[in-house]
Formats: structure tokens, sequence, C-alpha cells
């Protein structure tokens, strides 16, 4: 059995996309209504800022957490590696 060319392929894909076009039935959009909300400007009166030294929550707190154990970690590796690194050097000097 031959193998098909290329024109035929793209007629094939043409043709899928024809097929899902007629059976998709037609949906149409819903209106949208129109909601007014009002909206308060903030004058300089009513401006409050926020606490700089607002407690953190638990998951800001567990997130550091993670944060300082993984760098702890990743720190003692590259001290690891690099000292390794360093004693390969002089060994290599060395003999």
């Amino acid at each position: 059995m031959p193998k098909k060319t290329k024109k035929e392929k793209l007629l094939a894909r043409y043709h899928r996309k024809i097929r899902l076009l007629e059976n998709k039935p037609l949906v149409t959009p819903p209106i949208q209504t129109k909601i007014t909300t009002s909206i308060s400007v903030p004058t300089v009166e009513n401006e409050t800022k926020p606490a700089m030294t607002e407690p953190l929550n638990q998951e800001q707190k567990q997130l550091n957490q993670y944060f300082f154990s993984d760098f702890k970690k990743s720190l003692l590796l590259i001290v690891l590696i690099i000292g390794l690194e360093i004693s390969l050097y002089f060994a290599k000097l060395i003999k």
C-alpha cells in the first residue's frame, strides 16, 4: 500500500477539521449584563499604611524555614565539593 503524499495528508487534515466543525453544535455566547459598582476613591485622611512589623502567618514561616534549611544544605554541599576539588588539585601537584 503506497504512502500518502503531502497533499493527501493536508486534504485529510482539512477534511477532519470540516467534519469536526459540522458536528459541533452552535453555541451562542451568553449575554453579559452590565453591573454597576461604586468605587470609593481613598483620600489622604482615609489612607492607612500597613504596619511593617506585621506578624508572618504560619505558611510564610514554614516557607522561610524550608528555604533556610535548603540553603544551609546547599552551602554545605558547595563547600564540600570545593574542598574536594582543592584537595584533588594539590594531590595531583604532589605526584
